[in-house]
């Protein structure tokens, strides 16, 4: 009887350590939660349920996932621009932010266990550059595999190698920001993904805040202008270029 009690007890106590967050083989504790891989570059607070990660920090998974499931809202707070190379496999919805109003990087290259990121819903909160890379993807999948997408004034960058959707998804959110490539795409419900107006899923996904990546043009004014609809959108021509309302050249 003592014997069996004392197996409950230290199962119960090392349950109560699990916090739901697996790095390959390496398991977030109690233990380890301050410093997680123990040089100072990473850290877990359960309290709040975020993730940060210092500046230069980088992890490396060849194969296996990085498995994350807390049971709410998990946090990837960034100090400063971070990369990894792993496939990370979410149940919560996840939500990447910074400390302060400085642009922060985040990369995540996928290795050839899963997506890059896959989770409930994402959101990429203002002054976060979130930059996803699936190379040798097979079928199923993404540099993004997701029900929601929500980008709020940031940047995200998606791009697959082999597979032909980057962004696998149902919901498009856009706050003070735009979709640069595909132009005149969005979620094609066909695909289940971000797609190009006619249909086609695109490799390439960028989302930009608005006032950049835009160039200024000056035309002539003896210009001919045009003004016509291609696939859905307006499309302006003048002096045999073509330009979107933004004024960005196709």
């Amino acid at each position: 009887m003592m014997a069996v009690l004392v197996m409950l007890v230290t199962a119960g106590a090392l349950k109560a350590q699990n916090y739901g967050i697996v790095f390959g083989e390496l398991e977030v504790t109690e233990a380890n939660a301050a410093d997680i891989f123990g040089d100072g570059m990473a850290s877990y607070d359960v309290a709040t349920n975020k993730l940060v990660l210092q500046d230069g920090f980088t992890y490396s998974l060849s194969h296996d996932l990085v498995t994350i499931n807390t049971g709410r809202e998990f946090h990837i707070v960034l100090e400063g621009s971070a990369a990894m190379v792993a496939s990370i496999d979410c149940n919560d919805p996840i939500a990447v932010e910074s400390v302060d109003e400085d642009l922060k990087t985040l990369k995540i290259t996928s290795n050839i266990s899963g997506s890059a990121l896959k989770c409930q819903k994402l959101t990429v909160k203002p002054h976060v550059f979130l930059d996803l890379i699936s190379r040798n993807s097979q079928i199923n999948m993404y540099a993004l595999d997701c029900e929601e997408l929500m980008v709020d004034g940031a940047m995200f960058f998606a791009e697959v190698t082999t597979a032909e959707l980057a962004v696998h998804t149902n919901v498009l959110t856009l706050n003070d920001c735009y979709l640069r490539k595909p132009a005149g795409g969005g979620v094609n419900a066909d695909h289940g993904g971000i797609c190009y107006a006619d249909g086609t899923p695109a490799k390439l996904v960028r989302i930009t805040v608005n006032g950049e990546g835009l160039d200024e043009i000056e035309v002539p004014e003896q210009s001919i202008v045009k003004k016509i609809f291609e696939k859905g959108q307006m499309v302006i021509v003048k002096d045999g270029h073509r330009y979107d309302l933004t004024g960005r050249e196709l």
